[in-house]
């Protein structure tokens, strides 16, 4: 039986897994996955892509479409069983208590309706106020997310806005029915680097305003150093570390991790090569045997290439899966 949760706790996934049945097998996408997050917290899920961070949001929001199904574990919100609900009860849910920003604005919004039209019809799905509070709320959302004007851009079409501006166009839309819980699936894949910072800000600005529990969806550990409070690593299905975000990238506990690290440009040094993880990720429908990530791990003996690792603590409350954890390397230059 599971503990209850603590109070100030948003959001607690007990070891979700959410499969795929293809013609070709079964496709174990999400493994026994665990997390918390708590009120005004941002968590990070960062990994490569096909490592199941996105798909472990879809599950959360209860939006697999098939072959895809939860095969086992419970989603609790706010002491609420989510897994159990019925579609109209999720759908109450969705949108109005949790929110999601999805990857691409452009495919997201509708590129035949203003702004205006698409913000105002969200709003009034969830709350019973009138169009004209609507559009009123609307343009306060717009001005929260810091677009100029937003009593002029509210009537442009989504293919009139920048990049940046759809993503806060949806952001906007997120927040508009004051979530207490928004998950962002990487919310700045495709922009610059400037864009990126602005939409970073904004996440942890939403944060202290409005006091929403926030996971963060990424490939890119470089774009949460200063945003987030807790992360967690996910390789191949799996969680393989999950630690506060000071720990983590002063001292990170896991291989794939360190990867991760690697790969971040760093001005401060005379690099010209971005350091990369060597190999791939593995093919889901052949699973490795042993740690997944053993084929690419340059510290990989018999026993990683035999034995999955548990998730165990290696302290502090910093966990890791690794075998050769705690693992004696250093402090790691930050970014």
């Amino acid at each position: 039986m599971t503990a209850p949760a603590h109070p100030d706790v948003v959001l607690q996934v007990n070891h979700l897994s959410t499969d795929f049945d293809l013609s070709k097998g079964t496709v174990h996408a999400v493994i026994d996955v665990t997390f918390a997050v708590h009120e005004c917290e941002v968590l990070a899920i960062v990994g490569e892509s096909g490592s199941g961070k996105s798909v472990t949001a879809l599950s959360v929001m209860g939006l697999l479409q098939p072959p895809g199904r939860v095969a086992g574990g419970e989603v609790i919100f706010r002491g609420r069983t989510l897994l159990t609900l019925s579609k109209r009860e999720m759908r109450d849910i969705r949108g109005n208590q949790i929110s999601m920003i999805f990857q691409e604005p452009m495919t997201s919004l509708n590129p035949v309706f203003t702004v205006e039209n698409q913000l105002v019809e969200s709003i009034r799905a969830h709350l019973d106020i009138s169009k004209k509070d609507a559009a009123r709320r609307a343009i306060e959302m717009l001005h929260l997310v810091g677009i100029p004007d937003p009593e002029k851009r509210i009537k442009d079409y989504p293919h009139q806005m920048s990049g940046g501006m759809r993503q806060r166009v949806m952001t906007a839309m997120a927040l508009s029915c004051d979530p207490q819980l928004l998950i962002a699936d990487e919310p700045t894949t495709a922009l610059d680097v400037t864009i990126q910072a602005q939409i970073l800000d904004l996440m942890r600005t939403l944060r202290e305003e409005t006091g929403a529990a926030i996971v963060l969806i990424t490939h890119d550990l470089g774009v949460i150093a200063e945003v987030v409070d807790d992360v967690v690593v996910m390789y191949a299905g799996r969680i393989v570390e999950r630690a506060r975000v000071d720990a983590l990238f002063g001292e990170p506990q896991h291989p794939c991790t360190i990867g991760l690290l690697g790969s971040i440009p760093k001005l401060h040094l005379d690099q010209p090569r971005l350091a990369a993880i060597e190999g791939q990720v593995p093919n889901p429908l052949t699973p490795v045997a042993g740690c997944a990530f053993h084929p690419r791990c340059p510290f990989a003996d018999d026993q990683c290439r035999r034995t999955e690792p548990p998730l165990i603590d290696v302290g502090g409350g910093h966990e890791a899966a690794c075998w050769k954890a705690p693992l004696d390397l250093g402090v790691l230059p930050a970014s």
